[in-house]
């Protein structure tokens, strides 16, 4: 079975002179990007901006918030029904690692209702896998064991998704992102963070969790780069299809400054994932 290709809404946005939490812009993306066959689907990101009632924790702009348009679960489904796209992965609100390393019970409980938010949007949309942020990248210490009981608590209410976790970056003394993965069920293995803390051989040993991969590059001409790694881009990708046998979903996360101007490169760097 050949791996199914996709792309993550939020950077690709880009692609239309769209921000990335401009949901009605980014579908139209989406839609000329399916028009052209180099994706198999795409991983809907939840934007914090979404949320009428508390403004984003991480990478904020709060004039931004003010602003932006508000959805709750079911009317971001609604919308994704509407238009019959391919998606093949949610990724939660990037802020539910911040909530669960809080020592405040109304931020645990957000965080729960973000949890819950985004693995029904998953289960409405009969996406298999859905990513976790759930450690805050700047804590020095948190209970990692709270946080799991956590996700799978509500995870159990559905069944069908897999909550799979991302291996963000970490601040907790003495511990890596694989490290931390590791007691997970699922795993989403992030390339580029994997490059940071040069342990991408440290997911060999845990192949079987991973669920989905986030593919991190530059667009280049014709192709993607990974710069300030110890490996390539595509030989990254070979390890995982015919070193590893992976056969998940491999995300195209662009870095990187693009635009409208980019879209017919992006094209075609996208045909070089199969090809590969």
């Amino acid at each position: 079975m050949e791996c199914l290709v996709s792309v993550s809404s939020a950077p690709i946005a880009a692609l239309g002179d769209r921000k990335y939490y401009d949901l009605v812009g980014t579908i139209g993306v989406l839609k000329r990007i399916l028009s052209r066959s180099v994706v198999d689907g795409f991983e809907l990101q939840v934007e914090p901006e979404w949320d009428s009632k508390n403004p984003p924790l991480t990478d904020g702009n709060f004039a931004d918030w003010t602003k932006t348009p508000k959805y709750t679960a079911r009317e971001v489904v609604a919308l994704l029904k509407n238009e019959a796209l391919p998606i093949l992965s949610v990724h939660a609100s990037r802020d539910v690692g911040n909530y669960l390393c809080s020592n405040q019970e109304r931020d645990l409980e957000r965080g729960k209702q973000a949890i819950y938010d985004a693995l029904f949007i998953a289960d409405e949309l009969k996406t298999r896998v859905c990513v976790f942020h759930v450690w805050d990248t700047w804590a020095t210490s948190f209970n990692l064991d709270q946080i799991r009981e956590i996700l799978l608590e509500v995870a159990r209410q559905f069944p069908r998704v897999k909550a799979s976790v991302e291996n963000i970056p970490t601040h907790l003394d003495g511990s890596t992102p694989s490290d931390l993965v590791k007691h997970f069920d699922y795993v989403t293995l992030d390339l580029r963070w994997a490059a940071l803390y040069n342990e991408l051989y440290a997911f060999e040993p845990i192949v079987d969790k991973i669920v989905n991969v986030h593919l991190r590059g530059k667009l280049g001409r014709g192709k993607w780069v990974l710069e300030g790694s110890s490996f390539d881009f595509y030989e990254a990708l070979k390890k995982l299809k015919d070193e590893w046998g992976y056969k998940g979903i491999l995300t195209i996360e662009p870095e990187g400054g693009i635009d409208s101007s980019c879209f017919d490169n992006f094209a075609k760097a996208m045909e070089t994932i199969r090809g590969r």
